[in-house]
């Protein structure tokens, strides 16, 4: 009895399913697809890696790999990147992280930030200096590079690499740097390739991001592991060695005397010859007067006035203060044009049917205009061509001949150009000596070097534990299984939900049509 009333049920979910067969494969294409854009969309995941050589001064590479991964060079290495701050552009479907050169505005915080949970900040730029800061639902409006202070944070936005005057909105997360370090400890794993390298990966959001981080922490452990060594006098002084290297730096020294005497001769012969000091004398040429105070008061008075009646919209000319026009006709024109104007304000104003005399008070403005700006054009040309032209006396110079002599105190000018027979032997042989010169230098300091070292005892660095970078690279996190994964219960929602919902509404109709009794 009850297997008969579970086949019926099947019998009765298997029709139902048939009847909306195009319901349920609709419901499996959509929840398909919109499993598809967020693949498509998300964003990716990157390891990044790095194989390193420890020097034979490190015991057990163990040693290494845990100093690497320790909380403290952690710490350092997040403080010294300043990876507490991080960028985000969000768009329509997914959200990206920027980094490095990337960045349009960077946030710099400040010293005594006070935060043990994530914070997050939106900042738009309103224009190329002002932003506007988004936190905790409350709008601040703040210059760059100006100090911004909300609740217990300080923060100066400032600009970026890739700054632009537009830019999509920036997500700004601060992580305390506990939280970080806990991230990067779970994240940060080493594997041996052999008794003096391992691998050392990381995974990250950014692949940059996480190749500057991996570096930090080698330079970090290289930099606290160097030890330098005090200078040591040597035991035993080669006093031949010693007598060698100071013959050879003064037999250097000698030479490079030598260079520089004949470096001198050299230059006495490059100097060139001067030529004979060129004379004044005066000459008449023509010139125009300059404009006097009441010419040039007229001619700003004009411009002011013709800038008005060039307006389109025909707006009253007015004569600016302090400003004379001086020409009775221009003036009548000003008042004609003005009175044309307000008559036809009150026609607009007064009437309802006032077109046909706004177009005439148009074209009696337009004519008014048209003989104003003409009288003003030639009102300025006759300024302009009013000036005197006399002949004035100004000094012209001109060269003396080469035959004349030239007095002992005269000074050459510094505009006389070097004759073009100059010495160039003596200027390439110059050249010459300047690079001996200079290679005798580098070996008398070479040699000194030497003879110091050997007197006085080597200042180097003792051997320490050292970390060596061989090879670096990044690889896209693979999303096959994550698709798999996705893919499976988007068909496994696409088919139970429509199978729910016919349920549901088939029981419903079941109730309704259900006789009462």
């Amino acid at each position: 009895m009850n297997q008969a009333r579970i086949n019926g049920a099947v019998r009765n979910i298997s029709g139902l399913l048939f009847r909306n067969r195009y319901f349920v494969i609709a419901s499996v294409v959509i929840v398909v697809l919109a499993a598809s854009v967020y693949l498509l969309f998300s964003s990716p995941k990157y390891k990044v890696s790095v194989e390193l050589d420890a020097s034979d001064d490190w015991e057990l590479l163990t040693t290494a790999i845990n100093e690497l991964r320790s909380e403290t060079t952690i710490k350092k290495a997040v403080n010294a990147l300043g990876l507490q701050v991080s960028y985000y552009h969000k768009g329509t479907f997914t959200t990206k992280e920027i980094y490095g050169d990337s960045l349009p505005i960077k946030l710099i915080p400040g010293k005594s930030n006070f935060y043990t949970t994530p914070v997050e900040i939106t900042i738009n730029l309103i224009n190329g200096s002002v932003c506007r800061i988004d936190q905790d639902n409350v709008l601040i409006d703040a210059p760059l590079y100006h100090p911004v202070k909300y609740g217990s944070l300080r923060y100066t936005i400032i600009k970026g690499p890739a700054f632009k005057p537009i830019q999509l909105p920036l997500i700004v997360k601060l992580t305390p740097p506990a939280n970080l370090t806990e991230h990067f400890s779970k994240s940060l794993t080493a594997k041996v390739l052999s008794s003096n390298t391992f691998e050392l990966s990381i995974n990250a959001d950014n692949a940059q991001k996480g190749h500057d981080f991996l570096n930090k922490l080698v330079e970090i452990i290289n930099a606290q592991y160097a030890k330098p060594s005090s200078p040591a006098k040597p035991a035993v002084i080669d006093a031949t060695l010693l007598l060698k290297l100071n013959d050879s730096i003064t037999y250097y020294k000698a030479m490079a005397d030598k260079y520089h005497e004949q470096q001198a001769i050299l230059n006495n012969i490059k100097k060139p010859r001067q030529m004979p000091k060129r004379r004044a004398v005066p000459v008449l040429v023509t010139a125009k007067t300059a404009l006097t105070e009441k010419e040039r008061a007229g001619l700003n008075a004009l411009t002011a006035v013709k800038a008005y009646a060039l307006k389109p919209n025909d707006a009253f000319v007015i004569i600016p203060d302090n400003h004379q026009v001086s020409d009775y006709r221009i003036e009548a024109l000003i008042q004609d044009f003005n009175k044309a104007q307000l008559n036809k304000q009150r026609v607009m104003q007064d009437s309802d049917n006032a077109d046909a005399s706004v177009y005439a008070f148009k074209l009696e403005l337009n004519s008014i205009k048209e003989a104003l700006v003409n009288s003003i054009t030639v009102k300025e040309q006759k300024i302009r061509n009013a000036h005197q032209v006399k002949d004035v006396r100004q000094l012209k110079y001109i060269d003396q001949p080469k035959d004349v002599e030239q007095p002992q105190d005269s000074v050459q000018p510094e505009d006389v150009d070097h004759p073009k027979d100059s010495k160039s032997i003596a200027s390439f042989l110059s050249l010459q000596l300047n690079d001996s010169i200079a290679q005798i230098k580098a070996l008398i300091e070479n040699k000194q070097q030497q003879y110091n070292r050997l007197l006085h005892g080597s200042g180097g660095q003792d051997p320490a534990p050292r970390l060596i970078i061989n090879e670096t690279w990044h690889t896209r996190e693979s999303m096959l299984s994550k698709s798999l994964l996705v893919y499976f219960f988007a068909l496994l929602t696409g088919l139970l939900l429509p199978v729910l919902l016919l349920i549901i509404n088939e029981y419903i109709t079941s109730a309704k049509k259900k006789p009462v009794q």
